[in-house]
């Protein structure tokens, strides 16, 4: 019997512990999404309104994201809930034209390939009435400040989107070219706890994420004072949603998605 006992008082420690864990982690990310709306409300309200003002205007916002950054990219570019008028510069669709290879993005050289902003051009219908969105933990990349420099040069607008702690401590360049930018506000490097000694779990991508979701109510707001609808897409589940995105996406011909 003591041996069960001691056997179920382990079992209980141990869930006790991983609970423990789970909360630790829980914690900290409430206390980093916090930090990065009271530090960013004001660059979150103005960058919603550049947004606003380039898709009133008839433009797009160009999302691109290095590694983990696709992951703010994906959650602007065309979800229900989401705003229409962003698109996506994606690498899969140069493998699928047999531009790039798969190893070479799996590796990660393809960020060191500046010609990839060629084929971008090419395959894309972008317009002087875009702004752009780039999205880099370090900022560094050659083809991401190759995508910032054309930009600059068209005289668009450009917002930045990095881990401020690990841009500074890995020479990051991106933000030279910004218009405006936002923080990540994950450490450097990014781990989120340390347990008997292991670093475990990030946060970057899980605040960079919820940044992206207060832009789109930020965006939305905005729309709103301005006494127009904001063009906020269906889910595919509610009756009409078809027609109802069309009529959002439509306007743009192969510009968005």
């Amino acid at each position: 019997m003591g041996e069960i006992i001691k056997v179920y008082n382990e079992a209980v420690e141990s869930e006790k512990y991983h609970m423990d864990i789970m909360k630790q982690y829980f914690d900290l990310v409430k206390m980093k999404v916090d930090e990065a709306y009271d530090l960013q409300k004001d660059k979150i309200e103005r960058i919603a309104e550049m947004f606003g003002r380039c898709m009133e205007n008839g433009g797009v916002v160009q999302l691109f994201g290095v590694n983990h950054g696709e992951e703010f990219v994906n959650e602007l570019n065309y979800r229900a809930g989401g705003i229409a008028p962003f698109h996506g510069l994606k690498l899969k669709e140069l493998i699928l034209k047999e531009m790039i290879r798969q190893e070479d993005i799996d590796s990660g050289k393809i960020y060191e390939d500046v010609s990839v902003a060629d084929r971008f051009e090419e395959i894309y219908e972008l317009d002087d009435r875009d702004m752009y969105c780039l999205v880099s933990f370090y900022g560094n990349e050659p083809l991401l400040l190759e995508i910032a420099k054309r930009v600059k040069e068209r005289g668009q607008k450009l917002v930045g989107v990095v881990n401020k702690k690990s841009y500074d401590a890995h020479d990051g360049r991106l933000l030279q070219y910004c218009d405006e930018w936002l923080d990540m506000c994950a450490e450097e490097p990014d781990t989120a706890l340390c347990l008997e000694g292991v670093k475990v779990g990030q946060l970057s991508s899980t605040v960079s994420n919820c940044i992206a979701q207060m832009l789109t109510s930020e965006i939305y707001a905005w729309f709103e004072k301005q006494g127009k609808r904001a063009p906020v897409l269906l889910s595919a589940n509610i009756k009409g949603a078809d027609v109802h995105n069309d009529s959002l996406t439509d306007p743009y011909g192969r510009r968005i998605r």
